[in-house]
């Protein structure tokens, strides 16, 4: 058990919690500000700069779960190796599905903004394949989720950090996975306790430094 990967652990879940306390403010504030959603394009390319916010934060929620990833696998491996190994590979995918649809979405809003408004068919078009980086972000969120729950399931058998830790993530991880379905707001009652699941998840690397 490294002390360093426990600090990376650390660092990863306070970036989680960061970065989905912005999606909250991205999603309630800062999109309805700009006017989205929306299908007009002279809103959605006058939103360019907000909409970017959104892509970047998936960055940032990539590298969050790579952090964890590493700091999870150096706490748990020894006690459940075969949970923490299927939550890693969950947590590899989310990382390049996430990255993927940032880099996609960043890529189409500078095409989109290219073409309009000299070429109005050719810049909807590039919009309309935000459905690929939508399709790419869900995929990435629902392996995230995976990787919470899995590695929580391993840190509740391990019996090394509070249980009710552990619990939390499997709720806040099942409550990820169902969010395809909940209608609204149930769907963010998983982002709210993976935030407080983070935190936590942060003190508990804190203190095994």
């Amino acid at each position: 058990m490294s002390p360093s990967h426990l600090r990376a652990g650390m660092l990863g879940a306070l970036l989680l919690a960061l970065t989905l306390v912005g999606y909250t403010v991205y999603e309630l504030i800062l999109r309805p500000r700009a006017g989205f959603p929306s299908d007009d394009m002279a809103v959605i390319l006058a939103g360019i700069d907000t909409l970017r916010v959104g892509h970047w934060l998936k960055f940032g929620y990539a590298a969050s779960l790579a952090l964890v990833s590493v700091g999870l696998r150096s706490r748990f491996h020894a006690h459940s190796p075969t949970s923490i190994d299927l939550a890693l590979l969950a947590g590899t995918g989310a990382v390049a599905l996430l990255v993927a649809s940032g880099v996609l979405g960043l890529r189409l809003l500078e095409e989109a903004n290219l073409f309009y408004p000299a070429n109005l068919a050719d810049a909807r078009s590039t919009i309309l394949i935000r459905v690929v980086t939508q399709s790419l972000q869900q995929g990435g969120l629902l392996l995230g989720a995976w990787l919470i729950l899995l590695s929580s399931l391993a840190g509740l058998r391990s019996r090394i950090w509070p249980a009710a830790l552990h619990s939390l993530g499997i709720v806040a991880g099942s409550l990820l996975l169902a969010s395809l379905v909940l209608p609204a707001p149930f769907y963010a009652l998983g982002p709210l306790l993976t935030i407080v699941y983070a935190v936590w998840l942060a003190v508990q690397f804190r203190r095994a430094v």
